[in-house]
């Protein structure tokens, strides 16, 4: 998978490189707080195939700290995925 550069916003799925955790960055449009929390962090198992199966944690965050954490992700070779090709093992 190619790497992403230079995004706006920290939207999507990463996968760590020895493919057993999957984090996804999810932005709440109609948040109903006024936290300036607009982002969920969620981090999540993985099985064999690459597919989230597992619900680890979540945790809300800016999107100056979601696209920090995404960059630090990226730079530690996590990839870029698409969860919706990947089919179950």
């Amino acid at each position: 998978m190619a790497k992403v550069k230079n995004i706006d916003e920290p939207i999507g799925w990463l996968i760590d490189p020895h493919n057993k955790w999957a984090i996804h960055f999810l932005f709440k449009k109609d948040s109903a707080e006024n936290s300036g929390s607009d982002f969920t962090i969620d981090m999540w198992g993985v099985d064999s195939s690459g597919k989230p199966v597992i619900f680890k944690s979540r945790r809300k965050a800016t999107k100056k700290d979601s696209l920090r954490t995404w960059n630090q992700l990226i730079s530690s070779n996590w990839t870029e995925v698409d969860i919706s090709r990947i089919k179950s093992a």
